[in-house]
């Protein structure tokens, strides 16, 4: 068995708690003239997305063979530092995204005997409970990441299936001023979040934006606000925000405020102090009274969700979508899949005490809520489970029991971000807290990226296997990654600022691996994947 443990993260963003420039037409757009009123805070719903190539993109049946081999080549010897600058310079950056652009595997199996899988177990089965009082830290220890890492969850901010009312509210100084033409680029960035989230959800949650078409001026200079770290509440500054925007906004309709900074604006954050950070902020916590300086309110009263990204996020290989997919989450009860004491909140010169082998925690690089900074910045199965986006015949439920009695079975997975039909994860419950999960990954949107792999010699396409550890509370490293056997690491190179050194974890045809007594091989990749599982002792 491989099974990679804790980790170290260079630099990663994250919560101190724990171009096209069109304007979407659905979109409420704030004049700068406005005053309170019905007609500026009555946001037209937007409909549900329809997927494009870049959001939810689909495969083209081309051949019925087994496997098609990608046509592209890497475009730079491995492990150099010229494939993201090569990329950067040759991908059409203009939608916000990383265009889709990898030769997706087709085809039919052809000649493959599959096994018959046991009778699956009830879905509720594989809703792995959480440990009593793991949830939060326990009194007296120091807090831990926010959100719930198994069932039941409760969702006492933002529902996972309601129409989210957004607004953005755009600040600047007198000595740092905003450009109004790079704000329709700005709400861009909004706007493939929240396209991003209907897809995933499914349809279960849409959104209501309301977009500023002004930037608003704070009443003190940009170096008037600053942080200590660089991911924080910077309470100041949002109720400032708050403050200049209030006679434009009615904030007992709205669900989530963004904040929006002008380019490369100096919000001094860090340790030491420094105007050239990447500051974030963000707040999404519950309720603990007016005294608390964290707290920002409105005219209509308190404002408790809010995000804005900064500097960090403005490279092309750093979008802010992926910033704002990761804040997003906990307003959702979503908790942090990386490990706390591997994140650099306190700025790119902090010295990180503990000494952790590789990037972000033990779920790496493969997902959004472990790093939003990796090659994959998607929702991994398990996240979309918790939040009710996944169907119950989309997940195929067995106990470690029924594996070993049935024998070896094969099944078959739709990649997570291609929405057709299917089984989207195969879940073994391993005991009273535990689970194995295995799911798909195309080099789709929002995982385009994942097509560096071919960098290092490997298909940029497969299976993801992960334990499921609820004992473990947020940001303590609950999801584990398995990797094939014979893989641990590969050194890419994706821009300075980031370790190179990552987990190999992606299964290509023919790969094994054996965890909990049980081997996993992926068989078949072409429009879909095929697992085998054997039994092993």
């Amino acid at each position: 068995m491989k099974k990679i443990g804790i980790s170290f993260c260079f630099l990663l963003l994250f919560t101190a708690c724990s171009s096209s420039e069109v304007v979407s037409p659905s979109a409420t757009i704030i004049a700068s003239t406005a005053t309170k009123s019905p007609a500026a805070t009555t946001m037209p719903k937007t409909p549900t997305v329809t997927p494009t190539a870049t959001t939810t993109p689909t495969t083209s049946v081309t051949a019925k063979t087994t496997v098609v081999s990608p046509t592209t080549t890497a475009p730079c010897p491995q492990s150099t530092a010229c494939y993201s600058k090569q990329v950067a310079a040759a991908w059409d950056f203009s939608n916000g995204v990383l265009p889709t652009i990898y030769p997706l595997p087709t085809g039919q199996p052809i000649n493959l005997n599959l096994l018959a899988a046991p009778v699956e177990s009830d879905g509720d089965l594989c809703r792995i409970p959480q440990l009593p009082g793991s949830h939060s830290a326990p009194p007296g220890e120091r807090s831990v990441g926010e959100g719930y890492t198994a069932f039941p969850v409760i969702f006492d901010n933002v529902q996972p299936d309601q129409n989210v009312n957004v607004a953005t509210i755009p600040v600047d100084w007198d000595d740092y001023e905003g450009n109004l033409a790079n704000l329709s680029a700005k709400h861009k960035q909004v706007q493939i979040f929240m396209d991003y989230y209907e897809a995933v959800s499914q349809g279960a949650l849409t959104f209501t934006p309301t977009f500023a078409n002004r930037w608003y001026r704070l009443p003190e200079s940009v170096s008037g606000y600053p942080q200590q770290q660089v991911s924080d509440f910077n309470p100041k500054l949002a109720q400032h925000g708050i403050n200049a925007a209030d006679d434009d906004l009615d904030f007992s309709k709205i669900d989530i405020v963004v904040f929006i900074f002008p380019t490369a604006a100096p919000i001094i954050a860090g340790v030491p102090p420094s105007p050239m950070e990447f500051a974030a902020l963000q707040h999404f916590n519950a309720w603990s009274g007016p005294e608390d300086v964290r707290m920002v309110f409105s005219d209509e009263g308190w404002v408790r969700n809010y995000m804005g990204g900064g500097m960090y996020f403005e490279h092309p290989l750093r979008p802010m979508w992926s910033y704002y997919f990761h804040e997003a989450a906990h307003m959702f009860a979503m908790p942090d899949w990386y490990v706390r004491e591997a994140n650099a909140i306190l700025g790119s010169q902090q010295v990180i005490e503990v000494d952790f082998d590789y990037a972000a925690g033990p779920l790496n690089v493969w997902g959004v809520m472990s790093t939003q900074d990796g090659p994959s910045r998607t929702f991994v199965a398990w996240t979309r489970w918790l939040l009710g986006w996944l169907e119950d015949n989309q997940v195929d439920c067995y106990t470690i029991e029924q594996v070993q009695q049935h024998g070896p079975f094969d099944t078959e997975l739709v990649a997570l971000d291609i929405y057709e039909p299917g089984t989207k994860a195969v879940i073994i419950r391993t005991g009273e807290y535990s689970g194995l999960l295995i799911e798909s990954r195309r080099p789709v949107f929002p995982d385009d990226w994942i097509a560096i792999w071919e960098t290092v010699g490997r298909d940029p396409y497969g299976l993801i296997i992960y334990e499921i550890d609820a004992t473990k509370p947020g940001a303590t490293g609950t999801l584990s990654l398995v990797t094939p056997d014979g893989h641990d690491f590969k050194y890419i190179h994706r821009h300075n600022r980031t370790q190179q050194k990552v987990v190999d974890a992606l299964f290509n045809v023919g790969n094994t691996a054996t965890v909990q007594g049980i081997e996993i091989e992926l068989i078949f990749t072409g429009e879909r994947d095929i697992v085998r599982v054997t039994p092993v002792s």
